[in-house]
């Protein structure tokens, strides 16, 4: 049995905090998009590729970087992780150029996909196996409360301070957490290093593949309709432009109310329940936003109910992925990142073809297309 901490839940917070350092780093150019694209002299669609930059980047780093420090003490790999996070938000800050700029994200990309596997892993490691659902969704948490605060708190600091101290502020947290990671989690047993064989064979191994695609097709998924949300709902469910903010909080705080359902509930009735019903439940949401009437209150309770129902998933599905091969958790935490982030590139590109083909009308049909074959790839998972 894996070596249980006496008092895991600081630890679990430290490593809690990996996460919301990371995604509020990945997501900073959304906030700043219109100072950084000035003081690059580039365009706003440029600075919008920093993000497919930082998600293709990280899709495939994480997994081969499984190779090289797999078995290495998970916290100085953490903290190496944050380092990269560091630099390569720095570098993105002091950069003239558009060109130095996407170094820099690359920087930080492949330091956020040696953080978000390894963070999840030490935590799975901190508690008995009965625990380990709740251990991922306290770890997890950091990202969603990431994407309810990051881009808001970013745009604030971009008027205040100017973009690049913004993000030179954000390269110092990452610092600070990581001297939080070194004293305050402990070590833990060390995962195993994996080859390439190793990513190979589980690509297509005919029960673990299709495991780590609910993941991409769910991402892919949301972002379908998401990327471009403000559109959607202006066009679509005629919100009027001002009620944007307040709708996004109400997905923020829904994102954050599905991580603490699923982290209470799943050690109580297992990953596959909450998985599946997560699924069904963001389909018949996607399916309700194409046919509701555009009434506030229903269009923000659909809003609240589809962020409930998609961050339902992620703290089941690591359990899951981990309980499949113990051994190999690592390597199978960092497919399953790769699986998120591409599944956020390819939806935000085909949400945009979509939306510039054909129109607003086919998003959510779309997103609920991906959904079905989430749901396929999940029984073919279970076979």
């Amino acid at each position: 049995m894996e070596k249980t901490h006496p008092a895991p839940n600081l630890s679990l917070a430290v490593l809690s905090s990996c996460y919301f350092i990371l995604a509020v780093a990945s997501l900073a150019v959304i906030g700043l998009l219109v100072p950084m694209a000035e003081g690059l002299s580039a365009t706003k669609s440029e600075i919008a590729y920093l993000v497919a930059a930082f998600s293709i980047t990280n899709a495939i780093a994480a997994p081969v970087l499984q190779t090289v420090v797999g078995d290495w003490d998970r916290r100085w790999v953490i903290l190496i992780g944050l380092v990269g996070i560091a630099i390569g938000t720095a570098i993105t800050a002091i950069a003239t150029q558009y060109g130095v700029a996407v170094l820099g994200r690359m920087i930080l990309a492949v330091g956020a996909a040696i953080v978000g596997p390894m963070a999840s892993s030490a935590g799975a490691s901190l508690v008995d196996v009965s625990q380990r659902g709740m251990a991922l969704g306290k770890v997890f948490a950091g990202m969603t409360i990431a994407t309810v605060s990051g881009v808001p708190l970013t745009a604030v600091g971009g008027d205040l301070i100017g973009w690049r101290a913004t993000l030179l502020v954000i390269a110092a947290f990452a610092l600070v957490i990581g001297v939080a990671v070194w004293a305050l989690v402990p070590e833990t047993e060390r995962g195993n290093r994996a080859r390439l064989a190793d990513i190979r064979e589980i690509l297509t191994d005919h029960i673990l593949a299709p495991a780590i695609s609910v993941t991409a097709f769910q991402m892919a998924g949301q972002l379908a309709t998401y990327a471009v949300i403000a559109v959607y709902l202006v066009e679509w469910l005629q919100m009027p432009s001002e009620w944007l903010p307040f709708a996004l909080i109400t997905f923020g705080v829904g994102g954050i109310a599905g991580n603490i359902f699923a982290m209470r509930m799943v050690d109580r009735v297992g990953p596959d329940v909450l998985i599946l019903g997560s699924l069904m439940c963001t389909g018949v949401v996607f399916i309700g936003i194409q046919v509701t009437v555009a009434i506030p209150w229903i269009v923000f309770s659909l809003l609240g109910a589809w962020a409930v129902a998609s961050m339902v998933l992620f703290a089941p599905q690591q359990t899951r992925l981990i309980g499949m091969r113990p051994e190999m958790a690592n390597l199978l935490l960092a497919l399953n990142g790769s699986a998120v982030y591409g599944g956020m590139a390819v939806g935000s590109a085909v949400g945009g073809y979509v939306y510039g083909a054909v129109g607003v009308f086919w998003l959510a049909p779309t997103s609920a297309i991906f959904v079905v074959l989430a749901i396929g790839a999940f029984f073919l998972s279970k076979r």
